[in-house]
Formats: structure tokens, sequence, C-alpha cells
């Protein structure tokens, strides 16, 4: 036990170093991003917020972000409940590989096909419809997998009480199974969200010029210009991601994600 915990504490170290020298760059008053900082100065932070292409990225990743967590809710809701409804544990097994088999694949190999399906086999073109299907297929499985943990913890006597006592089944979705998932689908709509405003691979593939979203905005940022801007706004939105993280884990979401989905 005690191995293990000092392997975790190791781990999160090593992937805390990188998280926290990007915020004391962003720090840096200079005109380069070093490290350790010359001194102490939110200049950059407000450099990061001013600048047009920044916010009009910004507002386009939130667009994309919203449009393709809300299908992905969708999808993903909808075949947890059929995962439920599935009669053999070989049919919930396949069923599970299915829905998640996009997490599966490397990002880089998934936008890759992405973009050669979309530009010979399907004639839809880059652009924002093209990087919302993607997201959702990166998105779809997060969504799944916190919906299907979620209904496996449904207390099902409230239903078959409800449904004795007369309610119809949509009164019994209505009144009784949606509010039991409320927490789960906030949970998994913020997890989705987070999956598809952080995403760089699929984005960077099959965004059009012109319509970027913020991280390839900001990656395309760093060929031309090496001040702490980018570390400014990274950090910003490292710290955002960390409230979203919270709340999912108050409303039980990143438990979900630990469950089984087969049961």
């Amino acid at each position: 036990m005690r191995r293990i915990s000092v392997y975790n504490y190791v781990i999160s170290v090593f992937m805390l170093v990188p998280l926290v020298i990007v915020v004391a760059v962003s720090f840096n008053p200079g005109e380069y991003s070093i490290f350790p900082p010359d001194g102490f100065s939110t200049h950059w932070y407000s450099e990061a917020f001013s600048n047009q292409q920044f916010i009009g990225a910004l507002w386009l990743s939130i667009e994309i972000g919203v449009v393709a967590t809300a299908i992905s809710v969708v999808l993903g809701t909808l075949a947890a409940f059929g995962l439920r409804r599935a009669g053999t544990m070989r049919v919930r097994l396949f069923a599970t590989t299915l829905a998640i088999s996009p997490a599966t694949i490397p990002e880089v190999l998934l936008g890759l096909g992405l973009f050669i399906y979309f530009g010979n086999i399907i004639p839809i073109g880059l652009g924002m419809g093209a990087t919302i299907l993607g997201h959702v297929l990166v998105c779809m499985p997060v969504v799944f997998q916190v919906m299907s943990s979620s209904l496996s913890q449904l207390d099902t006597s409230l239903h078959e009480a409800a449904t004795m006592l007369g309610a119809s089944p949509p009164r019994v979705f209505v009144h009784v199974t949606a509010p039991m998932l409320m927490p789960g689908l906030f949970g998994a709509s913020l997890l989705s969200f987070v999956f598809s405003f952080d995403n760089v691979n699929i984005s960077l593939f099959l965004s059009a010029p012109g319509q970027a979203p913020l991280p390839v905005q900001m990656y395309s940022y760093l060929d031309f210009r090496s001040d702490p801007t980018v570390a400014a706004m990274s950090s910003a939105l490292v710290a955002i991601g960390v409230i979203i993280f919270v709340i999912a884990n108050k409303l039980g979401a990143l438990k979900f994600m630990g469950t089984g989905t087969t049961r």
C-alpha cells in the first residue's frame, strides 16, 4: 500500500510540475518565456485577454463546445439507456466496446482520418461543422461512460412503485428517472465541454483558415512569438478547468467515470 501511495505521489508531481512552470512563466514581466521568472507582473494576462484573435477564438471554442456537448449528451444518454435494456452480457460488452471505441484511437490518427473522410469521401469540407462532428466522436464516449454508470446506480424500486401507483412511463421518466439522473447528466455535460474546449488534435486537422478554436490559435501564436501571452491564457484555462472538474467531482461525475458500465 505504501509503494502504491509513493508511486501516486511521484506521478502527481511529474504531471503537476509542467503546469507550475507554465503558471510561473505567465507572471514573468519580461518579453520572453523564461523560467524562473525575473519578477512578478500580470501584464501578460491583460495582453492575452485584449488580444482580439484570442478572444474571437475563445468564443468560437465555447460555441463549438456547447454544440458538441449538446449532441454528445443526447447520443451518449440514448446509448446508455439502450445498453441498460440490452439482453445478454455479451451484447452489453459489444455495445460498450462500440460506444467507447473512438476513445481508444489516438486523436492524431482520428483527426487525420476525419480530415481525409470529410475532404474526400463526404465533401462536407473543413470548418465549424466538421470540427463539431469530430469533437462529438471524442466527447460521446465520456458521456456514455458517465451516464451508463449513473443509470446502473438508479433505485429501480422507485420506478416500480411509481408504476404500481398508476404513473405512465413518460410520467415516471419525468418525475422519477430524470431527477435522479440530473447530477450525472450535469457532470457529464461539464466533462464533455472540457474535453471539447481543450481539444487540439481534432481541431488542428478540421478547422478552416480563419475559424481556429482557441487551442489551435494559441498553438499558431507560438510559431511567431515567444512572449508569455500563451502562458497567461493557458494558466487561466487551467484554472477554469480545475473549477469545472471540482464541480463535476462534487456532482459525482468523476466517481461515475471510475464505475463499470456493463453491469
